[in-house]
């Protein structure tokens, strides 16, 4: 019974109070010199802001804070996290013991929380790492690559062999064997960065080398020489000539023959001699009668073992055999053939002239040489 006559009591005197005019100022008195000092390394979204009150801080005063994005808090030292960018008015209300009030607003910006891109690299082109030849191309993309924010990327990238590309889709020569560590670094407006790794084997090639022999029939050459004359032909070789033949031939005057005379021609045979000089051998003449002469130079004695070599490229196991002896010069220069008639006198002169002081003849000639067939494996 007691405690609802206090209670009743109670009301009985706030409602006299609001009644009585003059008894209670609404205007209550101001609080100065309340201030705000803020704290924080970025006004982002997202970041940590601390939010002080500074100034005229009375003991025994309540803090009230309103930090303008619907959000508030109490107390003399707060922090608050602003999730949007965009201007708020932060408000700080300080009452003290005396009902005394003090307000103070500071308007705050908070800037737009830049993300950072991501790097990526496509699959199909080494982003798993990949390896190849010496002396070969590696390719790379950086397509996959992204920036939340929908900014357009600076792309970076190192080979790890000293060299550099801003490429999307860049390739690159490795010209050295080894293992090599590529980096593609990519970069949005803000400077912000992401990198992602891969790796290129470099590995050195393996080649075959194989040696064959070829043998070239030049085309016949056919001619008229008189009897005292000389007629000469040229011939070059290619390098690694192994073999070269000579043939020449040519037939008697049997073309003198009659019914009458059917041995007129046998009576004037002709003499030819068949002579090739060379700056490689020594000159070297055969003389016949029989209608057939033939010479013959063997250059090289063997052909080179099949090689199996590892060099960077195909140029340089040629520049290998060429340094070391399996490419013969032996034969190289103008091989000048001689062909004469010599004088044939008749075996009996005191009873027949011979009419053809001459003979046509034709001479075949041909080589062998050996080449090498280089084959990556």
């Amino acid at each position: 019974m007691s405690s609802i006559y206090h209670t009743v009591r109670k009301i009985w005197i706030i409602a006299l109070v609001m009644l009585v005019p003059g008894c209670l100022d609404s205007t209550p008195e101001s609080l100065e010199g309340v201030e705000i000092s803020i704290l924080a390394e970025s006004f982002v979204e997202g970041d940590l802001i601390s939010f002080m009150a500074s100034g005229n801080n009375p003991s025994g005063a309540k803090f009230l804070w309103d930090f303008g994005d619907n959000t508030g808090s109490s107390g003399k030292s707060v922090k608050h996290t602003y999730s949007d960018e965009g201007a708020y008015t932060v408000t700080l209300t300080v009452v003290d013991e005396d009902s005394k009030i003090g307000v103070v607003k500071e308007d705050i910006e908070i800037l737009y929380r830049n993300q950072a891109p991501v790097a990526s690299l496509d699959a199909t082109y080494g982003g798993l790492g990949q390896q190849i030849k010496v002396n070969s191309i590696a390719f790379f993309d950086g397509g996959a690559s992204s920036d939340p924010d929908g900014d357009v990327l600076e792309f970076e990238w190192d080979f790890g062999d000293g060299s550099t590309s801003s490429l999307l889709r860049p390739n690159h020569e490795y010209v050295d064997t080894g293992n090599y560590t590529v980096t593609l670094t990519v970069r949005d407006p803000s400077n912000e960065t992401s990198t992602v790794q891969t790796w290129v084997l470099v590995n050195i090639r393996t080649y075959r080398v194989e040696f064959i022999q070829n043998e070239i029939t030049i085309p016949a050459f056919a001619g008229y020489t008189a009897e005292g004359a000389t007629t000469t032909q040229n011939h070059a070789y290619p390098y690694n000539l192994t073999s070269v033949n000579y043939d020449l031939e040519w037939e008697e005057d049997e073309d003198l023959d009659s019914p009458e005379n059917p041995v007129v021609g046998t009576l004037f045979p002709d003499d030819f001699s068949l002579g090739v000089s060379t700056n490689y051998l020594f000159n070297l003449t055969e003389n016949g009668t029989s209608g057939n002469l033939e010479l013959n130079f063997d250059v090289l004695s063997s052909i080179p073992e099949d090689l199996v070599l590892s060099f960077g490229s195909e140029n340089e196991v040629m520049q290998h055999l060429f340094q070391n002896g399996y490419t013969s010069a032996k034969g190289q220069g103008s091989w000048l053939t001689s062909i004469t008639c010599n004088d044939a006198p008749s075996i009996v002169p005191e009873l027949f002239t011979e009419v053809d002081q001459g003979n046509d003849w034709i001479l075949y000639v041909s080589y062998t040489y050996y080449e090498s067939i280089i084959t990556e494996i």
